[in-house]
C-alpha cells in the first residue's frame, strides 16, 4: 500500500469550504486516506476467494462486494448512472495530464516513466506541482491534482508511488464525462483477487481501503451494531472511528469461517433500499470491465 501521509497533509492544507465543493464533485474519497487497513483481514478474505465465481466461499456462504455497496460508501457523483469506464488504448495520456492540471505538455511527457510493463508518473513530480497551487491558492487545479492522487493511489494503485496512466485515463473521463467508476474499482477488486488465487502469489492491488470497509460491514457485527445509520449521515465516517481488536490472519480466518447463511450479515443498514444488481439480459450474471480491458463475471445462483 502506498504511503499517504503526504497526500493527506496536502487534503488537511485545503480550506474547509473547498473541501466541501471537493466532495460534492468527487464524493467522498478524501475519507479513504483515514482508513486503517488490517492487511491480515484482506489475506484471510483471499484464502476464501472462489475464483470460478467471483465470490467469498465459506460454509453455506456466497457472499461478494456489490456496486450498489461501493456506491455507498464513497458517494461518487455521476451524471449518467449507466455510463461506465471501457478502455481504449491512448498513446497520447501524458496531453490528458496536462491539460487537466495546467502543466507544460513537453515537461509531462518528459517526465513519463515505465516500470516494467505499466507507465505513468511519480507522485513526487505532480505532488511539487501541487504545492505550487496550493501555494498560489488555485484551488480548483489543487483539487484536480488532489482527486488524481487519490484515484492513481489509492482508487487504482499501480506500482508503489506511480500514477499509472490507466488511472489517470480512468480518472480524465471521470472528470470530462462523468462516467461512473464504481465498477471499475470493483472489477479491479475482483480481478486482483482472482490472479492472486490462480498464481498462488502476488500482491492484492485494488483500493485495499474499499474491500477492508466491506469486510468489517459483514463480517464483524458485534463491533458494529451499536453503531446508528441515517441516509443523510455518510457511513465512512462512522466506520473509521470503529476500533477492530487487532487481529492476526489465523484470527481473521476463524472469525470468517464462524459465520453461517443464517448469523450473516447480508445487507448492512447504511446500504439504501434499492435493488442489486445481479443480472444483465435475463441471465444471472453481471459482467465487470477492469481499467485495462480484462472482464471478469460474476455468476449468481
Amino acid at each position: 500500500m502506498n504511503n499517504l501521509e503526504g497526500l493527506s497533509s496536502r487534503w488537511r492544507s485545503l480550506p474547509d469550504q473547498v473541501k466541501v465543493q471537493f466532495e460534492e464533485k468527487y464524493g467522498r474519497i478524501a475519507t479513504l486516506m483515514q482508513v486503517k487497513v488490517q492487511i491480515p483481514a484482506l489475506k484471510a478474505m483471499l484464502s476464501v476467494w472462489n475464483p470460478k465465481y467471483g465470490v467469498f466461499s465459506f460454509n453455506d456462504i456466497d457472499t461478494v462486494p456489490t456496486m450498489e455497496e461501493y456506491q455507498a460508501l464513497l458517494g461518487i457523483p455521476y451524471s449518467l448512472q449507466n455510463r461506465i469506464y471501457l478502455h481504449l488504448e491512448h498513446r497520447q495520456t501524458w496531453k490528458r495530464l496536462a491539460h487537466m492540471l495546467g502543466f507544460p505538455p513537453e515537461e509531462v511527457k518528459s517526465r513519463e516513466t515505465v516500470k516494467g510493463n505499466t507507465y505513468g508518473w511519480y507522485w513526487t513530480y505532480l505532488e511539487k506541482r501541487l504545492d505550487h497551487r496550493l501555494q498560489e491558492k488555485r484551488w480548483d487545479q489543487a483539487s484536480v491534482a488532489l482527486a488524481l492522487g487519490i484515484y492513481g493511489l489509492i482508487l487504482f494503485p499501480g506500482p508503489l508511488g506511480i500514477i499509472t496512466s490507466s488511472a489517470v485515463e480512468v480518472f480524465w473521463t471521470v472528470e470530462r464525462q462523468g462516467i461512473n467508476p464504481i465498477p471499475a474499482i470493483l472489477a479491479e477488486t475482483l480481478l486482483t483477487l482472482t490472479y492472486c488465487r490462480q498464481q498462488g502469489k502476488g500482491s492484492i492491488k485494488c483500493c485495499s481501503q474499499l474491500l477492508y470497509l466491506w469486510t468489517i460491514s459483514h463480517m464483524c457485527p458485534e463491533e458494529t451494531k451499536g453503531l446508528t445509520w441515517y441516509l443523510d449521515q455518510p457511513p465512512i465516517e462512522k466506520m473509521i472511528r470503529l476500533v477492530i481488536s487487532p487481529k492476526n490472519e489465523k484470527q481473521w480466518r476463524e472469525r470468517i469461517l464462524s459465520f453461517n447463511s443464517h448469523d450473516y450479515c447480508w445487507r448492512k443498514l447504511w446500504t439504501s433500499s434499492q435493488p442489486v444488481l445481479i443480472g444483465t439480459g435475463g441471465i444471472q450474471s453481471v459482467s465487470l470491465i477492469g481499467i485495462a480491458g480484462i472482464q471478469i463475471t460474476l455468476r449468481y445462483q
